[in-house]
């Protein structure tokens, strides 16, 4: 077979969400994505999507675009994909940050490599299940419509909620998670985002005030700035309540980092944040190491960017969290994805690849 990179083509997408989805950080209206088609020789065909985030990635999806377009294509055609360890040092060695631009590649690679295979994608990553359950992130809006989207999330199957806060009157954010607490089941998992929007000593006030729920709340997602690794440490070694670290980590250096000074208490991996698969199994790999667990996340992406991060999710017994949840969020389903959907779980499809 011959297994050369014959071309690489770039679409944009734009799906409208059916409503806003709004964080600490910013407002999205719509999953906008870059659909990356990878294609070899032999005429097998593999597929990836970037999805940007100026407040995290710090990529706009027309700087993603010029990336794909100049710098990543001209380093991948007429390369063998025999050549893994090669390839995977052509996309990450090409130019410094560009997470999305280098997600996308490798999703596309990753897809053919385990079509060569003849396995699903997630049986090639490790095969640990073939189904993964997500939560659903009520963003932030006013209390009772909040309160209701829990209500309806609950009602449509959803086991876990995520709740996006981020304001600073620490009495409101509390009030607001409370509200939510006390209209759904006590089985319902909650989990707390703030998107960097505290500092440790606001972070210590807020906890302190939801020792009550400590049997229902998951995890606290990010309280302080992504830079604040000093303060993240005194949250984690000062909460009754887990800490996750999300923003503070994109590579597995910046894991390593928080995991020898014992700086969270989970990690949150994401494809657009970690530049593909290869980068984010090195971060599960270290995560496992130190005992610490993980969560695979996502931006609003589109169902490519979310069938990778799925198909990692389901692979790996050490990830007990995912946040997959922007297809839920768009105002129409896709076409052709290579998962079922059940309520709040993706069943993976038993296709060679991603599936598609």
């Amino acid at each position: 077979m011959t297994l050369t990179i014959s071309d690489i083509t770039c679409e944009t997408t734009y799906t409208p969400l059916k409503h806003p989805f709004v964080t600490a950080q910013h407002t999205v209206k719509e999953i906008a994505a870059i659909g990356v088609t990878i294609n070899l020789e032999n005429g097998l065909v593999g597929h990836g999507a970037a999805t940007a985030n100026e407040v995290v990635t710090g990529d706009t999806l027309d700087s993603a675009l010029v990336i794909l377009k100049e710098v990543l294509k001209p380093r991948l055609l007429g390369q063998d994909l025999s050549s893994w360890e090669f390839l995977l040092g052509q996309v990450h060695s090409a130019i410094k940050g560009n997470g999305p631009a280098k997600a996308a590649c490798e999703i596309a690679l990753y897809d053919l490599r385990a079509q060569l295979f003849q396995v699903p994608l997630y049986q090639y990553l490790g095969g640990f299940s073939s189904s993964v359950a997500t939560d659903f992130t009520i963003g932030i809006g006013q209390p009772e419509a909040m309160v209701k989207e829990a209500l309806e999330k609950q009602a449509a199957g959803f086991k876990s909620l995520k709740i996006k806060v981020g304001g600073t009157d620490i009495p409101k954010e509390v009030d607001q998670i409370k509200k939510i607490a006390q209209a759904t089941k006590k089985a319902t998992r909650l989990r707390i985002d703030a998107n960097q929007a505290w500092n440790a000593k606001e972070s210590l006030q807020l906890i302190s005030q939801l020792e009550n729920l400590t049997d229902r709340i998951d995890f606290i997602e990010q309280p302080v700035k992504a830079y604040d690794i000093r303060g993240l440490k005194q949250v984690t070694e000062n909460s009754a309540i887990p800490i996750m670290a999300d923003e503070s980590v994109f590579s597995a250096q910046d894991a390593l980092n928080l995991l020898q000074q014992g700086a969270c208490d989970y990690i949150n991996i994401k494809l657009m944040k970690t530049g593909g698969l290869s980068q984010a199994e090195k971060i599960n790999q270290l995560c496992e190491l130190y005992g610490i667990n993980c969560m695979v996340g996502c931006m609003i992406e589109s169902a490519s960017g979310i069938a990778a991060a799925a198909a990692f999710a389901a692979a790996h017994q050490n990830v007990k969290f995912a946040d997959l949840d922007s297809v839920f969020m768009a105002a129409d389903a896709a076409d052709n994805v290579p998962y079922a959907l059940d309520r709040d779980s993706f069943i993976l499809k038993e296709k060679p690849g991603l599936g598609f």
